[in-house]
């Protein structure tokens, strides 16, 4: 009986066990939501069909993400692509790469900036003190729209499809 026991306990021990690494690793599955605290890097041959939303880390996408992005306090930096709107509310900004392209809109809602040198078919807005730079790499297929204190500078080259507004105490200034 005492064996028996032992046995069972043995058992249920070893499949609770081998059952950590995959509840640990549940959020990284490529067909799901992440939903995390901390900074999480979407690596270069990876592809998320799923939202992410990450409160007080950095976003690093490098890889595909076919979902919308949302991060409080944090940076965003988009290397890879993304089809879906991208959000950053608090302190942090949102950096789009000659090599990063976005499907989508992008905001900004706090003192952070946003820097756009790849890629945007939608519409770039920053509501706040953070300013918007659109570099010569640039190609956006919507508007840009800076609404706060900060600036909305864009550098010749630059292709913006849409309309350039300045609606805050801000300055449109063309380098």
């Amino acid at each position: 009986m005492k064996t028996t026991k032992s046995l069972a306990l043995a058992l249920t021990g070893g499949v609770l066990l081998a059952g950590l690494p995959a509840m640990a690793s549940a959020d990284d599955d490529d067909n799901r939501n992440i939903n995390r605290k901390g900074n999480y890097t979407v690596k270069k041959d990876r592809d998320i069909d799923g939202n992410i939303s990450i409160r007080k880390g950095n976003l690093v996408v490098n890889g595909d993400v076919d979902g919308n992005i949302t991060v409080r306090h944090g940076n965003i930096v988009i290397r890879g692509d993304v089809d879906g709107n991208v959000r950053q509310l608090g302190r942090g900004s949102v950096t789009v790469t000659p090599s990063g392209s976005v499907d989508g809109n992008i905001t900004e809602r706090d003192s952070g900036n946003v820097h756009i040198a790849g890629d945007v078919d939608g519409t770039v807005t920053e509501l706040h003190r953070g300013h918007v730079r659109i570099f010569r790499a640039a190609e956006i297929d919507g508007s840009v729209r800076e609404r706060g204190a900060g600036h909305l500078l864009i550098w010749r080259g630059a292709d913006v499809e849409g309309s350039l507004s300045e609606g805050g105490a801000g300055r449109l200034v063309r380098r």
